[in-house]
């Protein structure tokens, strides 16, 4: 309080009532002033009181203070004031409240009880000073540095708290870590729920996060479905990766809708992945890139070697687009076995891309930079058109129940001319379409719209098979298993392993495997790696699998070796 008695003295100076009502002639141009009997009934305002809350004399004395009641604060604050004053005890805090025209205004208040002869408070002064304009200041400073729809700091704080810890650091000669992560296919809950539950999925996305916060206020939402995390700690990386895909784990229930989400997440570690702001955020995100290749719930820490850092990208891209033309890739197989008579049904064709200079990049690696660079339809054409061609090659070794399974992206799919570059590449190699089968990533069914259905449909009549991958991690909306002719679920490979140390992987397995069974589709268990896996599955009646626990992913070469000495 600036040029009047300030309120602290209160607490500290003993008057008598008397004496304080001569000081409020001192008190008044500047301090909003009441006197309240024991039962908080108002005596006594003075001006400042009426100018503040817009009500006249009149219509305050003989009324309590709930007739300034803003509903801000909660009653146990209330309580907890009245108990202290009740007690004879000085109060002192902040109070929001609202004027007679509607108006909220906040003082910091001093509350005075004065005791009779009875050890008993018979009467209150209460002493306030306005602080509106300090608060709204407060407030205008949180929406600049806060996301509106989630509470959480926002891209400018991020920023600044990067460069604070990059100072720190410095000081004291330390690391940190910058998590960047966002979620998978987030546009296609948009789409197909709607903007309002996309946005309240965020606003309780950020709830479960502030729950795991172990730095308090260190999550940052940046736009959409993008998400920092600053771990000062580095130590702790791996358990804060974990903690973040943890929070997946349960259902999101949104009014009449229920759905699982993924996220993809990468971190970078300052200084050795960038000692600039702008350089960890661009090796974050390439991280991330790359987590989002291993499709589902997933994190990978940057590493140097990763194939989209600014100064190689467009060296890379121009890479890609020559090896699109000279056949720089090359297929893989990862069979699949029928589990009760270990005999191989089929197999999953896996691209790798073999470079001069850069040496092997994997599956993985190579989609996700394909997608920024506009060139996953054709990558992925090149994969179905090579592999029909050497399916050819496979039939006098195999059953006409044989199948390559090929994993194409909606986007491929979706390709104006799909179909019927589909339709000329079996005709020209002479080859039936039983022989070949799509797979669509659960995720995918996200864009379920009529297109799609329509495609499926066109390809099932054509004798095609689909199957769903990483089935799971999706959507929880089955109904299109009902709609669409799918064939074939592929458990995803996060519930198909350590099935004898974690329960619910089991129990998960055994519920799809039932869903399956009820709708008469096959069942496909991906990246078997140990034979405790493989004798639960087993076990479980799952037909089929896949994985390390057979073999190693094989070329051309050892694979038809392979399906020539079953």
């Amino acid at each position: 309080m600036h040029g009047a008695l300030d309120s602290k003295a209160l607490t500290s100076i003993d008057f008598t009532y008397e004496q304080l009502v001569d000081l409020k002639a001192a008190l008044d141009k500047t301090a909003i002033v009441a006197v309240t009997d024991q039962r908080g009934i108002i005596q006594k305002v003075n001006d400042q009181f009426c100018e503040i809350s817009k009500y006249s004399r009149e219509e305050l004395i003989g009324e309590d203070h709930r007739i300034l009641n803003s509903g801000f604060h909660a009653k146990s604050f209330f309580k907890e004031m009245w108990r202290t004053i009740g007690n004879g005890g000085t109060w002192q805090g902040e109070v929001c409240n609202r004027a007679k025209d509607g108006s909220l205004y906040w003082v910091k208040t001093t509350i005075v009880p004065f005791v009779g002869e009875n050890g008993k408070p018979e009467r209150y002064i209460s002493i306030r000073t306005d602080i509106t304009a300090q608060k709204n200041i407060k407030k205008i400073a949180h929406i600049a540095y806060h996301d509106d729809l989630t509470g959480l700091p926002n891209r400018r704080s991020l920023t600044k708290r990067i460069e604070h810890e990059i100072s720190t650091s410095l000081r004291h000669n330390k690391q940190f870590a910058v998590c960047f992560f966002d979620v998978n296919r987030f546009k296609n809950i948009n789409d197909s729920l709607g903007h309002k539950i996309g946005d309240l999925f965020l606003i309780e996305l950020a709830s479960r996060l502030k729950e795991i916060d172990i730095q308090s206020n260190s999550f940052y939402r940046m736009n959409g479905d993008e998400f920092f995390y600053i771990l000062e700690d580095v130590t702790l990386v791996h358990e804060m990766a974990a903690k973040i895909l943890n929070v997946f784990k349960d259902s999101f229930i949104l009014e009449d809708y229920e759905f699982y989400a993924s996220v993809s997440l990468g971190i970078s570690i300052y200084p050795e992945d960038g000692e600039s702001a702008a350089k960890l955020l661009k090796t974050a995100d390439i991280a991330m890139y790359a987590a989002k290749a291993k499709k589902g719930n997933n994190y990978i820490v940057y590493k140097k070697e990763m194939p989209n850092t600014n100064d190689q990208f467009l060296v890379l891209e121009t890479k890609l687009h020559k090896a699109l033309r000279e056949n720089k890739f090359v297929l893989h197989y990862d069979p699949i076995y029928q589990l009760h008579k270990n005999d191989i049904i089929g197999a999953e064709v896996i691209v790798h891309w073999v470079d001069e200079e850069i040496g092997v990049m994997k599956q993985e690696e190579i989609l996700p930079f394909a997608l920024q660079c506009g060139l996953l339809p054709q990558i992925e054409q090149w994969v179905l058109r090579n592999a029909i061609m050497q399916l050819v090659e496979f039939k006098p070794f195999v059953d006409d129940s044989f199948k390559i399974a090929i994993n194409l992206s909606i986007e491929t799919i979706k390709e104006p001319n799909f179909i019927t570059d589909l339709t000329l590449m079996l005709e020209q190699s002479n080859l039936a379409p039983n022989y070949l089968e799509i797979e669509i990533s659960e995720l995918g069914m996200l864009d379920k719209d009529i297109q799609l259905i329509d495609i499926i449909n066109q390809l099932h009549d054509r004798g095609i098979t689909i199957s769903i991958d990483d089935f799971g991690t999706g959507y929880s909306s089955l109904n299109y298993l009902r709609e669409i002719p799918i064939s074939t679920l592929k458990i995803d490979r996060s519930f198909t392993h350590e099935l004898n140390l974690v329960p619910a992987n089991a129990k998960m397995v055994a519920a799809i495997i039932s869903l399956a069974s009820v709708l008469e589709l096959e069942v496909v268990a991906n990246n078997i790696e140990n034979g405790e896996d493989f004798a639960i599955l087993k076990e479980l009646n799952c037909q089929y699998g896949q994985g390390l626990y057979f073999n190693n992913l094989l070329n051309y070469k050892d694979f038809t070796k392979q399906i020539q000495n079953v």
